[in-house]
C-alpha cells in the first residue's frame, strides 16, 4: 500500500497551536448561556465586569471534568482553586459572588479534612427546562486581548512543546471529526430527561453527556489542548486522550482512517519490564525520580527487590505470570484464580451467540464509595481486578489482592516494598505512578522520538500506550514500533493489538 506523503504546516513549536492571531475558546451549555444574558439585564453586574472572563470562569464546571476522562464529581460539584482562578483575574472573587447572587452557580465549601477547595456547579433548580433535552453548546471565543493572553501563558510553558514536538505538530487542520454524522449516530448519547436531574444522587448520565459533547465540540472547533507534568503522570494528555473511544470512528486525518497498535496488558507489561531490568539505567533514573532520590531508602528498597527477584523461587512463581503479559493473556491468565466470580445473568446476542454479564463491587474514589459494577465479560471484569490488585493500599487490601497474593507471595512482596518505601500516608500511590513513568518514557521520550526521525513525513499520535498514525502508514509504523520495543526493552517484547477507528474494516478510507 503506497503511503500518503504528510508534511504539517505548524511549526513544531508553541506557535504550532497559538499563532498571533489565536483566540482562546471556550464551550458552554446553551441554557447556561441564555441564563446568564437574561440576568445581565435583569441584575446588572459590578463596575468593570468583563463577559469574556465570566464565560471562561462558568466553562470551568464543563472543561474541567472533561479533562478527567470517567471521572465522576460527587453530586456534580466541581472543585476550582482559588490561586489558579486568582492567576486568570485577581477579581475572581467578584465574578463569583455575582454567579451566586443570579443563581447560575451553587457551592460547596472547602474542606480541610478531604484537603479539597471549593467546588462549584450549574445550579439547575433556579434554570427552568422541561422533558428531554438534547444538549446544545456553545463556543465562544476569547476577545478580550489581554484576558486571552493570560489564558495562553497556561500552555506557553506547557513541558509538552519541548520534550514531545513530534507528537504536538501533527494537531493541525488535518485532524478533523465528522461532527455531523456524530451528531446523527449518537443522538442518544447527547440527551438526557431531565425530570430525572436529581444532585441528591451521583449523575453519570448527565456528566457523560456534557464529557462528551465538550469532547466532541472541541474537535470540531479544532482547539487543541496539549499537557504534560513530568512530577504526575508524565503521561502526554490531549484531546484524543480525553476523546471517548466511541469517537474513533469519526476521526480522519486529510480524510484518511486513523488505525492504532496498542500494546496488551499493558500496566503489567510495564511491572514485568521494571522488575526484569531492575539494573537498567533508565529504569534505575526513573525509580530515583518517582522516589524523590531518597538514597538510603532506595538504596535499601533496591537491595530487597535483588534479593527477592534473584532467587529460585521468584523465577518459578513469576514466570507463567511473565510468559501470559507478554503473549496479551494476563486477564485470561487471572481467570481461574477468582472461580467464585460467576456471572449474575447470559442474555443471547444478536447474532445468537451467549453473553455473559457479571457484577463486582470496587471503591470509587470519585464517590468515596463502594459501587457495584456491571461487565460484559469476566475477561474485563479482570481488567478493573488488575487496576485494584496493582494501585490497593497496604493498609487495605482488598479481598482479590489478598487471593492473588496467596498465589504470587513473592510478586506482591515486590510490590509491596515498593508501595512501603516511604512513610506517606499516600505511598502506595508511586508504584502505579512508577508503571506511568515508564511507560511514558518509553512511549513519548524513546519510541516516538525514534519515529519521528525515522518517518519526519508519518503522521503520529500518542493515546497513552497506543501508538495512532493514517491507515497507509501503518503497516510501516506497527513494523518499526516493535524493532524499538526489542531495542527499548532489551529483548521483553509486549504483545500488540491492532485497532482501525472505524466500525468496520471495510470503511477504511485512504486519502
Amino acid at each position: 500500500m503506497k503511503t500518503q506523503q504528510y508534511k504539517s504546516k505548524r511549526k513544531i513549536n508553541v506557535t504550532a497551536f497559538y499563532h498571533k492571531d489565536f483566540k482562546w475558546k471556550v464551550v458552554l451549555p446553551t441554557i447556561i448561556y441564555n441564563y446568564l444574558q437574561d440576568k445581565l439585564q435583569e441584575q446588572p453586574p459590578f463596575k468593570g465586569f468583563k463577559e469574556d472572563i465570566a464565560l471562561y470562569y462558568l466553562s470551568l464546571i464543563i472543561s474541567v471534568p472533561a479533562g478527567k476522562k470517567g471521572k465522576i464529581y460527587k453530586y456534580g460539584y466541581v472543585p476550582l482553586f482559588a490561586q489558579a482562578l486568582k492567576d486568570k483575574n485577581y477579581r475572581y472573587k467578584e465574578y463569583f459572588r455575582y454567579f451566586l447572587d443570579i443563581g447560575i452557580l451553587e457551592y460547596k465549601e472547602y474542606s480541610t479534612s478531604a484537603k479539597k477547595s471549593k467546588s462549584f456547579r450549574y445550579n439547575f433548580s433556579n434554570i427552568k427546562f422541561e422533558s428531554t433535552e438534547c444538549v446544545n453548546f456553545e463556543v465562544f471565543e476569547i476577545s478580550d486581548v489581554n484576558f486571552n493572553k493570560k489564558l495562553l501563558k497556561e500552555d506557553l510553558f506547557n513541558d509538552c512543546f519541548s520534550s514531545c514536538p513530534q507528537l504536538c505538530t501533527w494537531f493541525d487542520d488535518g485532524l478533523h471529526i465528522d461532527f455531523d454524522r456524530l451528531c446523527y449516530d449518537m443522538q442518544s448519547e447527547f440527551c438526557y430527561n431531565k425530570y430525572n436531574l436529581n444532585y441528591n444522587l451521583f449523575n453519570p448520565i448527565l456528566s457523560k453527556v456534557y464529557n462528551y459533547w465538550y469532547s466532541a465540540l472541541m474537535l470540531k472547533e479544532q482547539c487543541f489542548r496539549v499537557s504534560r507534568k513530568p512530577d504526575s503522570d508524565n503521561r502526554l494528555h490531549t484531546n484524543l486522550t480525553n476523546m471517548p473511544s466511541m469517537f474513533r470512528p469519526y476521526m480522519t486525518y486529510h480524510g484518511e482512517n486513523i488505525q492504532s497498535l496498542d500494546i496488551k496488558n499493558s500496566q503489567p507489561y510495564f511491572m514485568v519490564l521494571v522488575l526484569e531490568k531492575l539494573e537498567n539505567s533508565s529504569v534505575r533514573r526513573i525509580i530515583n525520580k518517582v522516589f524523590n532520590n531518597n538514597n538510603s531508602n532506595i538504596s535499601m528498597m533496591m537491595q530487597k527487590l535483588k534479593e527477592v527477584t534473584s532467587s529460585k523461587a521468584f523465577q518459578e512463581e513469576f514466570s507463567p505470570l511473565k510468559n501470559a503479559v507478554l503473549t496479551g493473556q494476563f486477564y485470561e491468565f487471572l481467570m481461574p484464580l477468582f472461580p467464585d466470580i460467576k456471572p449474575f445473568k447470559v442474555v443471547s446476542g444478536s447474532a445468537g451467540e451467549l453473553i455473559e454479564y457479571y457484577q463486582h463491587r470496587f471503591f470509587n474514589s470519585s464517590k468515596n464509595l463502594i459501587e457495584l459494577c456491571e461487565f460484559k465479560s469476566k475477561r474485563d471484569l479482570m481488567k478493573r481486578l488488575t487496576l485494584q490488585i496493582l494501585y490497593t493500599p497496604l493498609t487495605r487490601p482488598s479481598k482479590e489482592y489478598m487471593i492473588f497474593k496467596l498465589h504470587f507471595p513473592l510478586l506482591c512482596e515486590c510490590i509491596e516494598t515498593f508501595k512501603a518505601t516511604t512513610d506517606e500516608p499516600g505511598s502506595f500511590k508511586l508504584f502505579p505512578k512508577l508503571l506511568q513513568q515508564v511507560e511514558s518514557d518509553c512511549v513519548l521520550d524513546k519510541i516516538s522520538k525514534e519515529l519521528c526521525k525515522k518517518y519526519p513525513q508519518m503522521p503520529l499520535w500518542t493515546i497513552h500506550d497506543s501508538f495512532c498514525t493514517t491507515q497507509s502508514w501503518f503497516p510501516i509504523m506497527e513494523t518499526a514500533v516493535k524493532e524499538l520495543f526489542l531495542s527499548y526493552s532489551g529483548g521483553i517484547l509486549p504483545s500488540f493489538k491492532c485497532d482501525p477507528w472505524c466500525k468496520d474494516c471495510e470503511c477504511l478510507k485512504v486519502a
